[in-house]
């Protein structure tokens, strides 16, 4: 009412306190830009992620070979000891010593065997593992797709109903 009352007289001089013309320009010229930025953003995040992931197994490859490194340096470490406790003396005593290092050689080997099969197990336990979790995952993304879908479903009928409400209730 004050807007109006003050435009109907003469010598009031009214402007807007923001023109409403051009009053966004570089918003409107760039928004091509930014969704072309938008998208690269978007690009490079998921390229930062692919190489986040590609990072991680090479980590657990790096662990799983840093440990069987070891575990092959103890049993060279292990074979160090049989041959350096093998006394230089007579024949027998090498037979005897050579007797007792090819048991302990038996043992080491056994030791190693079990647990070279229980690393297989863990890396495949780790592999079903992550298939799994990626196999979620899919699921999980899935099914946020079909309740965004849902939700954009029922907000449109909640706007049919009552864009049909008010035209029934313009037309009565």
């Amino acid at each position: 009412m004050a807007i109006a009352a003050a435009t109907r007289r003469e010598s009031a001089n009214v402007k807007p306190v923001l023109s409403p013309q051009d009053e966004f320009p570089k918003i409107k010229s760039q928004s091509g830009k930014q969704q072309e930025m938008e998208a690269h953003l978007l690009e490079l995040q998921a390229d930062i992620i692919n190489r986040e992931e590609l990072l991680a197994e090479k980590e657990k490859y790096l662990e799983a070979r840093t440990l069987e490194l070891n575990e092959r340096e103890a049993l060279l470490e292990a074979h160090r000891k049989v041959v350096d406790s093998r006394p230089s003396g007579a024949l027998s005593d090498e037979a005897q010593s050579a007797g007792k290092e090819l048991v302990a050689l038996q043992a080491l080997q056994a030791e190693l065997e079990t647990q070279e099969a229980s690393l297989k197990e863990a890396r495949n336990m780790l592999h079903e593992r992550e298939v799994y979790i990626e196999q979620c995952e899919n699921d999980l993304v899935e099914k946020s797709m079909q309740l965004t879908e849902r939700e954009a479903r029922l907000e449109q009928r909640e706007e049919d109903v009552l864009s049909a409400e008010k035209r029934t209730g313009a037309s009565t």
